[in-house]
C-alpha cells in the first residue's frame, strides 16, 4: 500500500481540492476544503499555480500556506507557470477531484469561470472573505448558473 503524507490509501482515492492564490487569507479556502473533505470522505490537496517571476512577498505567503495546509492534514503543491487554467485543469483530473474550492472570482471571465465550466462532475465551492463557502450552481451543458 502507498502512503504519503496526509494518508491516503490508494491512487483512486477521491479528493477535495483548494486552489489558492499566493496571498496569506488564502488560508480560509484550506480551512473551507479540510471542511468540505471532512463532509465527503476525501483527501484534501492545496494547489497553488504561480507566475514564473513570483517574488520574495509572494514566497512569505506560500510558506504560511504550505503551514496551514500541514495543519489541515492536506498535502500542497505549487505549480510555476503561465498557464494556469492547464495546470489546475491537470491537476484536479490526476487526482480524481469530486470538490473543488476556490476563492470568489473577481471578473465575469476569469480563470476559475473557465475551470468551472470545462470539468464536469466535479462540485464547485467558494469562499467568501469571512470563510463561509457556497456551492457553485452550473446549469445542464456545465456553464455557469
Amino acid at each position: 500500500m502507498k502512503r504519503t503524507t496526509s494518508e491516503r490509501s490508494g491512487e483512486d482515492r477521491k479528493a477535495t481540492v483548494a486552489c489558492v492564490t499566493d496571498q496569506f487569507q488564502c488560508e480560509r479556502i484550506i480551512r473551507a476544503g479540510r471542511s468540505i473533505a471532512n463532509l465527503t470522505d476525501t483527501s484534501l490537496l492545496v494547489i497553488n499555480v504561480s507566475p514564473i517571476d513570483s517574488t520574495a512577498q509572494s514566497g512569505e505567503a506560500i510558506e504560511h500556506l504550505f503551514r496551514i495546509s500541514q495543519q489541515n492534514d492536506a498535502e500542497m503543491s505549487v505549480f510555476y507557470s503561465e498557464k494556469t487554467l492547464k495546470v489546475l485543469t491537470t491537476f484536479i483530473k490526476k487526482n480524481h477531484a469530486v470538490n473543488v474550492v476556490t476563492g470568489m472570482p473577481q471578473q465575469q471571465n476569469s480563470v476559475l469561470s473557465k475551470m468551472w465550466s470545462k470539468l464536469g462532475g466535479v462540485s464547485f465551492f467558494t469562499v467568501d472573505a469571512s470563510g463561509e463557502f457556497v456551492h457553485v450552481p452550473l446549469k445542464d451543458g456545465g456553464e455557469i448558473a
